[in-house]
C-alpha cells in the first residue's frame, strides 16, 4: 500500500458503494445498489465486535488485536455476502480526528502545497507531530476560499487501511462519523429549511457525542466532540448532565460570539436510547425545533429492506461513507 496516499475525504469521483462504520462493540455495513439512479441502500448489516479488539485513541494505533479484528471483519463481510466487493469507505469515531474550518484568502494552487499549508496552519492545535498527520480537505462554497479540514494520525489511519487491504479491499475514503452523517444531512437540510438558515447536528454515539454547526444552509462552521476518558480500562459513559454541560456553552457561543440569528433547527442522531430527554434538552437550549435524523429521507432505501428507526440509526454513518461525496 502507498503510505503517501492521501486520506481521500469527500473527493472520490464516484461513491465507494460500500460503507463500514467502526464502533467499539460493533461494525455496521451498508451497500448501495449500482443498478439504480440515484443509488439506494439495498443491503445493511450489523455485526458485534468482541471486547478488547479496539481501543480508540487519537495518538496511537487503535487495533489491539489485529488478528481478532481482521477475522471479525472478514466474517461480517462474508455473512453479508460482500466478500467480492473491492472498494470500501470507512467511518471511524469523531474523536480520532481534528476537524477545523479555515479561510485561506490566497491558497496555494497545487494540492500538495495546499496540504503543507494546512498542516502549518493546524500545527499548534495538534497533539502530535504534524509530520505524522494525514490531512484531508473539502473546498466549501463561497467567495473567500474556505476549507473543511480533517487531520488524523498516520498510525491510526494506516492500521485500519492495512487490515482491509489484507482482506482484498481498497480503502478509498476514511471519514469521521459525524462528517459521514453530515454528507447525508446537508442536502436534506437544504430541501427542508429556508435558504441561508443555520442548523446544528448532534451525533450522540454510545461513548461520545459531537455537536456540529452548519451556517448559511451549507457551510460547516464548527464541530465539538466530547469523548470521555477510560477508567480502569473501561470507557466512561456520558450522562445527560455531561451532554448539557457541552450544549450550554455551544448555544451561548453561537448567539454571542457568532452573533447567530438564523438558527432554524437541531437535527440529532442517537445511539443512546437511555437519553430519554434528548429532544427536550436540545429544544430548551437552542430554542428551536429539533428532530431525529431520518435516513430514509436522506437516501433511498430498498422497499424490501425493512429498516426501522433504530436499525437505520445504527447504519447511518456507514451509509454516509458509502455515499461518498454528497449530492
Amino acid at each position: 500500500m502507498n503510505k503517501n496516499r492521501m486520506l481521500r475525504w469527500l473527493v472520490d469521483p464516484e461513491p465507494p458503494g460500500l460503507g463500514i462504520d467502526i464502533r467499539s462493540d460493533e461494525i455496521s455495513l451498508v451497500r448501495l445498489s449500482d443498478k439504480r439512479r440515484p443509488p439506494e441502500i439495498d443491503l445493511s448489516f450489523v455485526a458485534p465486535l468482541a471486547a478488547g479488539l479496539l481501543h480508540f485513541h487519537m495518538l496511537e494505533p487503535n487495533i489491539v488485536d489485529e488478528e481478532g479484528f481482521s477475522k471479525a471483519v472478514e466474517n461480517a463481510l462474508l455473512r453479508a455476502g460482500l466478500g467480492g466487493r473491492k472498494r470500501v469507505a470507512l467511518s471511524i469515531p469523531d474523536h480520532l480526528a481534528r476537524i477545523a474550518v479555515m479561510e485561506l484568502p490566497d491558497p496555494p494552487r497545487s494540492s500538495a502545497e495546499l496540504v503543507e499549508f494546512l498542516k502549518f496552519r493546524m500545527k499548534k492545535s495538534l497533539p502530535f507531530d504534524v509530520e505524522r498527520a494525514r490531512v484531508a480537505f473539502e473546498r466549501l462554497p463561497g467567495e473567500v476560499p474556505t476549507f473543511l479540514t480533517g487531520v488524523m494520525h498516520e498510525a491510526v489511519v494506516s492500521q485500519y487501511e492495512d487490515v482491509f487491504t489484507r482482506l482484498g479491499f481498497q480503502v478509498g475514503l476514511v471519514v469521521p462519523a459525524s462528517v459521514s452523517l453530515l454528507q447525508l444531512l446537508r442536502p436534506l437540510a437544504r430541501r427542508e429549511l429556508a435558504p441561508g438558515a443555520d442548523y446544528f447536528f448532534v451525533n450522540a454515539e454510545r461513548e461520545y457525542f459531537s455537536v456540529s454547526l452548519v451556517r448559511d444552509g451549507d457551510l460547516p462552521a464548527l464541530t465539538r466532540t466530547l469523548g470521555l476518558s477510560a477508567q480502569d480500562g473501561v470507557a466512561r459513559i456520558y450522562s445527560e448532565e455531561d451532554l448539557l454541560q457541552e450544549l450550554i456553552p455551544t448555544a451561548i457561543y453561537y448567539r454571542e460570539k457568532l452573533e447567530g440569528r438564523s438558527l432554524a433547527r437541531v437535527y440529532y442522531r442517537s445511539l443512546r436510547p437511555d437519553l430519554v430527554h434528548l429532544r427536550e434538552i436540545l429544544e430548551e437550549q437552542f430554542e428551536v425545533p429539533s428532530e431525529p435524523f431520518n435516513l430514509a429521507k436522506a437516501i433511498p432505501v430498498a422497499r424490501n429492506l425493512g429498516l426501522d428507526a433504530e436499525a437505520a440509526d445504527a447504519v447511518a454513518a456507514a451509509a454516509g461513507a458509502a455515499r461518498g461525496r454528497a449530492a
